[in-house]
């Protein structure tokens, strides 16, 4: 209901271009989704996205929004798990493998806080290896996804999102067709980077599109 209300809502401002995720069409069941995070936007975005897939995540908040007075209604809506950074990824991190082990599709964008570079706009900021630990021992597969354009509609330096009626910013997503095939010899940090630079691949290709 969330992501069908939020879609409506923001219908006036924003027109979404989807493409790619064949195996969620193929019935993939529970996965860890993992894409770049530029913009307050990208939360609102990811679940309009997977709502087409009929796809309805935890996402893994930072405690600030789950516990301030102006997030705290649409964390707890979406069921929202709370990452507290100072405590460790302990609660955070059990919680996602109970959610995975009951079926529940993770939405992760493990940079954590927003990266958005003007110079390099496809690039991607240092991220977390809680994406290979949760693959690890959670047993389920990691789906990378890129997307581009929201920072145009939330910017990071701004309160406010910018919403002008009727003349709609373009979010672009591309969703990994198969996915992320993790070398099980290698360490959390190698794998964590295979994940990030299929990320940034589809970000290029979202890119593209928009250009041709």
């Amino acid at each position: 209901m969330l992501a069908r209300v939020a879609r409506v809502l923001t219908w006036p401002f924003v027109r979404f271009d989807i493409a790619g995720a064949e195996q969620l069409n193929q019935e993939l069941g529970a996965c860890i989704i993992v894409t770049d995070h530029r913009s307050m936007f990208d939360i609102v975005a990811g679940l309009i996205v997977l709502h087409r897939y009929e796809r309805y995540p935890r996402v893994l908040i930072e405690k600030k929004y789950v516990d301030s007075a102006w997030t705290r209604p649409f964390a707890r809506a979406i069921g929202a798990i709370p990452v507290d950074r100072s405590a460790g990824r302990g609660e955070a991190f059990r919680a996602a493998v109970d959610a995975l082990g009951a079926g529940v599709t993770i939405l992760i964008l493990p940079e954590g806080r927003l990266h958005w570079d003007p110079d390099h706009p496809l690039s991607t900021g240092p991220a977390s290896t809680g994406i290979s630990r949760l693959a690890l021992q959670s047993g389920a597969p990691v789906l990378p996804a890129g997307q581009i354009g929201t920072e145009a509609i939330w910017p990071a330096t701004a309160r406010l999102p910018h919403l002008i009626s009727f003349r709609r910013r373009v979010v672009t997503v591309r969703v990994a067709d198969e996915v992320c095939a993790l070398d099980p010899d290698a360490d959390h940090e190698t794998r964590t980077e295979q994940v990030m630079a299929e990320v940034r691949r589809l970000m290029a290709v979202a890119q593209a599109s928009t250009s041709s």
